[in-house]
């Protein structure tokens, strides 16, 4: 299960990636919060479920293990400046904390990183009493930014994703996505996509 939705969501972020060209000059949304020349860290997101109610810690989620890999694949094709740092050691200094507050500003220093971001997926879903036999995704949470130096959260933003529509709008849609997985590649994709806007900037237009 893990693999096709990784295999899907590559395939989403092609997608949603910009086509390169060396005639066009892009013109950019400057990002929300001036990273700079940061050395990140992605942790995956932790997942609330409703049946059972339980809450998956960081690296138990698939779901927040796979947007955590769409997210390191995102950011370096926007974000100059931006150095990865490998998750390698990062699981088991988590695994290891006798509260549900991370010292992100420890692990952080342990790694070399100069900023952690992660957070929580608070709901998950595939159906919608008001698309009675269509396929709805909906994914909604949290992430945040935490800067290492002092541990603080520099930014924090909410989510709500839905593909294919919003059934609240009133509009028709055709959904292409065909099946659980496809959705749910579709809905990371695009929350992927989201975060790296709000880091990086957005390209607004294309001149020649």
């Amino acid at each position: 299960m893990l693999r096709t939705i990784s295999l899907l969501l590559m395939l989403s972020l092609l997608l949603l990636l910009p086509l390169g060209g060396c005639s066009k000059v892009e013109k950019r949304i400057d990002p929300e919060y001036e990273i700079g020349a940061a050395q990140l860290l992605v942790v995956p997101f932790q997942q609330k479920t409703t049946a059972p109610s339980v809450l998956r810690w960081h690296y138990e989620s698939v779901p927040g293990n796979t947007l955590a890999r769409a997210i390191r694949v995102q950011l370096p094709t926007s974000c100059d400046g931006v150095t990865l740092i490998s998750d390698e050691r990062v699981q088991e200094l988590v695994f290891h904390t006798d509260s549900d507050q991370v010292p992100w500003h420890k692990i952080g220093r342990e790694v070399g990183a100069s900023h952690i971001l992660t957070g929580r997926i608070e709901h998950l879903s595939f159906r919608d009493r008001r698309s009675i036999g269509m396929l709805q995704g909906r994914l909604r949470g949290y992430w945040n930014l935490f800067r290492v130096e002092d541990g603080r959260s520099v930014l924090r933003r909410e989510f709500d994703i839905r593909v294919p529509e919003n059934p609240e709008s009133g509009r028709i849609y055709v959904s292409f996505e065909t099946s659980e997985d496809e959705l749910l590649g579709a809905m990371l994709a695009a929350l992927a996509q989201r975060v790296t806007s709000v880091l990086c900037g957005e390209s607004i237009d294309k001149i020649d």
